[in-house]
């Protein structure tokens, strides 16, 4: 690592790449649309306004993308793709497949579109005047931060994270996270650009020296923004967490994190100062074309498919691996970490969770491990803003391209590592407006999280639907968790529950049985109804110990109560379901009751309870497509019987089956259950289904804890085609009604519904005698009566 370093830049012509969403042009021509959009723009510094100096020592004028139209085509056929391809200027959608796709045209390439049949619709007419409104924004904001105006920031500046940050704002809070925290945190350079600026990081710890360590980096594509405030976001909260927060103070005590937040610095200053939708670094490929993808021009599979030998390309991959210094810094960053144990390379945009390979669609060693870690992470993001990630390889799950980060860390140097594209699905795409930052940056810290966690220790712990709440006295279920290594291999005997009942005292060990595909199983203790189980799971790999819930002294708790069901209904019988209700405009894929026919989307089974039948949305043919039989052109709507749930602890059960991953826009739909206690005048969200969990998945609702309990309940379930090009898929199967409760739990002396003080007064007022207080029946109040009590308190 060497000093900091700067140089003086040099820019030319550019090639045209550029993405706006539907979102932000639907009403291009409204002030008030330009308005919100120019809120993105923030303050280029005296620095970089005197580096967009060309070699004549004329100020180069911003790219406005003028006569540029945005244009979503429909895929027909490879003949449609073959012409749209040819034609575009850029390709905006992640993935090509049949369905919709976004493009950029010129005027020739649109007018010959037209010509060639290709169903499409222009979304923006000329890009001009959107991103004129945004040059204009970052100039009035560089004006009032010149004037010392504290909401644009000032010298001393507001939240960091209120708005996008300059390149010379990042490198300034990376020297005041070092300052602030000396004990902590260290700066290091990792290399030079092209262009003379330095590629900076800091290294975030408490640990002791030989301890292994995680990467995140970010802005190897100079337009996608929200990955420095990504990584910036991430430092932060490590820092400033230690010490506070169990979690983060167990990670940086056994490892060490490092952040580099800007690898391409010379295309980053290019964006604010002349084209903010500038993909690649400033290499000057000769014969005015510019720039080379970083993110193709790593060593490993170097040069295959997915990377262009056109120096014009937004995908060009160099000369030759590592002939870029920006990239070569960070393929020599690795070689010189033998202890780094795990990384994410994050970019923008299409909310993804990305593994190896990118070169190639066949599945990388340990692929179980990687997909797991990769659901881990999206249920992360899910729990914390209830934002769907899609997690899988690259190649099956984007696009074939080689000679990228993620492929170089795990193909050469075994680091398990991923691509996160951020946020967000098209809405706004590369130009994301500052008020998402906060959002986006906070469930993206939750999968690092995850991540940092899991490859440090070596293994990956999942419990599929979350720790259980209750454990039902009446069938007992074990625990069942998915337990993988990502570093290393899984000892012999090393997954453990460690329980315990009540809130003190020691922990009792069970090895958990192996059943086969990595799930491995335990049974809670026994314990009376109403009493309190603490617990946590352990995973030992032959590089450290993996713990569930991560952070050391944390634990699950599951409350052991009783129920009864009232009411099943499996879907053999038709019990009163509705299909259809008013504003339901869905034109295919309604609510039907069959054994279903299985597609990509759609089970070939109902939820294995009895018999076969399930309600899906729409029923296919055999061997037919995906979206054969999918909902289309809106809403349908299934509706239950009336349901009695008249119990002050009654539960509500179902299962679900939801699929809106594939298609021409996936994810941008989502499935509202609610709940109504008055036969269906009113309703209640219980959840918005957005999870594509490839299962039938179980979900259990207190009703009191969305509407009064009563004997007229109803359930609503909507499956909904809203987006344009969408494929979605539903289910819904054995649905119930149950009693939970301890109404008879012996240890609540008094009756009062709660086991508390006044038990223990009670049992202690009789202690040595019989009757009230002996809890287990000997004869006599004992000590284990109040050891029985105490296990059920609470």
């Amino acid at each position: 690592m060497h000093q900091d370093s700067r140089g003086t830049r040099h820019t030319s012509s550019f090639v045209v790449s550029s993405l706006v969403s539907l979102c932000a042009i639907a009403a291009i021509t409204s002030p008030s649309v330009i308005a919100a959009a120019s809120e993105r723009a923030a303050v280029l510094t005296a620095h970089e306004r005197a580096a967009v100096l060309t070699a004549e020592g004329v100020i180069e004028s911003p790219v406005y993308h003028d006569g540029i139209s945005v244009v979503r085509a429909t895929i027909r056929s490879p003949r449609d793709l073959r012409v749209l391809l040819a034609l575009t200027k850029d390709t905006l959608s992640h993935r090509l497949d049949y369905g919709t796709a976004d493009f950029l045209f010129d005027g020739a390439g649109l007018r010959a579109l037209i010509a060639s049949g290709v169903p499409h619709e222009i979304l923006v007419a000329d890009l001009g005047p959107l991103m004129r409104a945004d040059f204009a924004a970052r100039e009035a904001k560089r004006k009032a931060k010149q004037e010392g105006d504290p909401a644009q920031g000032g010298v001393a500046g507001v939240d960091f994270f209120a708005d996008f940050r300059t390149l010379d704002e990042i490198n300034a809070q990376l020297d005041s996270f070092a300052a602030a925290h000396p004990d902590m945190v260290t700066t290091f350079t990792v290399g030079t650009s092209l262009e003379g600026r330095a590629i900076r990081g800091v290294r975030i710890t408490k640990a002791p020296a030989g301890s292994p360590g995680v990467l995140f980096n970010s802005l190897q594509h100079a337009r996608e923004w929200a990955g420095p405030m990504t990584t910036m976001y991430i430092a932060d909260r490590l820092i400033n967490g230690y010490g506070s927060d169990a979690r983060v103070t167990s990670l940086l005590n056994t490892a060490w994190i490092d952040v580099i937040p800007v690898v391409n610095p010379d295309g980053y200053v290019y964006t604010w100062s002349t084209n903010r939708l500038w993909r690649k670094n400033r290499r000057d490929n000769g014969g005015g074309t510019w720039g080379v993808d970083l993110n193709r021009n790593w060593a490993f599979q170097w040069g295959g498919g997915g990377a262009s030998t056109d120096p014009s390309s937004e995908t060009y991959r160099g000369v030759a691996a590592f002939s870029e210094p920006e990239s070569a810094a960070m393929g020599a960053y690795f070689a010189a970490q033998p202890l780094l144990a795990g990384h994410i390379d994050f970019h923008s945009y299409s909310q993804l969770i990305l593994s190896p390979w990118g070169y190639t669609v066949v599945q990388p060693p340990n692929a179980g491990g990687f997909l797991a870690l990769g659901n881990e992470m999206k249920s992360a993001i899910l729990r914390t803003t209830g934002a769907s990630y899609v997690a899988g390889p690259i190649g099956s799950t984007l696009y074939i391209a080689s000679g990228s980060a993620v492929d170089h860390a795990f193909g050469l140097h075994g680091v398990p590592s991923w691509t996160i594209e951020v946020r967000d699905q098209g809405s706004y795409g590369f130009v994301m407006p500052a008020s998402e930052i906060m959002a986006n940056v906070t469930e993206n810290y939750a999968a690092a999280l995850e991540l940092a966690d899991c490859t440090v220790d070596g293994a990956v712990i999942r419990l599929a639907d979350g720790p259980p709440t209750t454990l039902n006295l009446s069938a007992p279920q074990p625990l069942v968790a998915e337990v993988r290594a990502i570093r290393g291999t899984l000892t012999t005997n090393g997954v453990h529950m460690r329980a315990r009942l009540g809130s003190s005292g020691s922990f009792t060990d069970t090895v958990a049985t192996d059943g086969g595909n990595s799930l491995f199983s335990a049974a809670f203790p026994t314990a009376p109804c109403g009493a309190r189980i603490e617990w946590y799971l352990e995973a030992a790999t032959s590089v450290g110990v993996g713990r569930l819930p991560h952070a050391s002294g944390e634990v699950f708790v599951t409350m052991v109560t009783q129920s009864s069901d009232s009411l099943v209904d499996t879907m053999e019988t038709d019990q009163g379901w509705t299909v259809g209700a008013a504003g339901d405009t869905a034109t295919a894929g309604q609510w039907t009751r069959v054994d279903p026919v299985a597609t990509s989307a759609q089970p070939e089974n109902d939820s294995i309870d009895v018999g076969a039948l399930c309600f899906i949305t729409g029923q296919g043919a055999i061997g037919g497509g995906a979206g054969a039989a999918d909902v289309d052109g809106g809403a349908t709507t299934l509706t239950s019987p009336m349901l009695d749930a008249s119990g002050a602890e009654s539960l509500i059960s179902y299962r679900r089956w939801y699929s809106n991953n594939l298609g021409g826009a996936p994810n941008a739909d989502s499935m509202p259950i609610s709940i109504s206690n008055d036969n269906g005048a009113t309703w209640t969200l219980l959840e918005d289904v957005t999870e594509n969990a490839g299962a039938w998945v179980e979900k259990s609702f207190r009703v009191a804890d969305f509407v009064t309990p009563g004997p007229s309940m109803r359930l609503r379930f909507v499956a909904r085609d809203l987006g344009t090009g969408s494929l979605v898929e539903a289910g819904v199967d054995y649905v119930r009604v149950s009693i939970s409760g301890c109404a008879n739990n012996p240890a609540d002396l008094n009756k009062d519904g709660v086991v508390d003080g006044a038990d223990i007064s009670l049992l202690l007022n009789n202690w040595g005698g019989s009757g009230v207080g002996d809890i287990d029946g000997n004869g006599i109040v004992d000590a284990a009566d109040l050891s029985a009590l105490l296990n059920a308190w609470g």
